[in-house]
């Protein structure tokens, strides 16, 4: 009997390993972070920017399963937000404040069409989306 229970301790000790291993990874690797940078020909700082939800020509969308995320608050030029990893349409207006204290409306639509979609598939990403003026 002793000898069994030192036989089987061990056996257990593995197999707990085996099994925590495999739960941590869950749906980990699924999903990237990633930092969406903006850029103004100009090169003018915007310090505060949120895409207009409201508007069709806003998304942010995964291409192989339509599922579509929110666009973070743009501070400093940048924001981050997770999603699946895949390839990305990324389109939308929004209302950008500048470092100076001034306003006004942006787009960015360079990877809204499937020619020009983004793929998305490392841990972290990172993407600068080049603005254009509205008014």
């Amino acid at each position: 009997m002793k000898r069994q229970v030192h036989f089987l301790f061990p056996c257990l000790l593995v197999l707990l390993t085996v099994l925590t291993a495999c739960e941590d990874r869950g749906d980990e690797h699924l999903f990237c972070d990633v930092t969406l940078m903006t850029s103004l020909s100009d090169g003018r700082s915007i310090v505060r920017m949120e895409a207009d939800a409201s508007l069709a020509g806003t998304f942010l969308r995964n291409v192989n399963n339509r599922q579509e995320y929110d666009f973070p608050l743009f501070v400093n030029n940048r924001g981050t937000v997770r999603v699946q990893k895949g390839v990305y349409l990324i389109s939308f207006d929004a209302r950008a404040t500048f470092s100076d204290g001034t306003t006004a409306r942006v787009r960015s639509s360079q990877h809204a069409n499937p020619e020009k979609a983004v793929t998305l598939l490392n841990d972290t990403e990172a993407v600068v989306l080049q603005l254009t003026l509205l008014n």
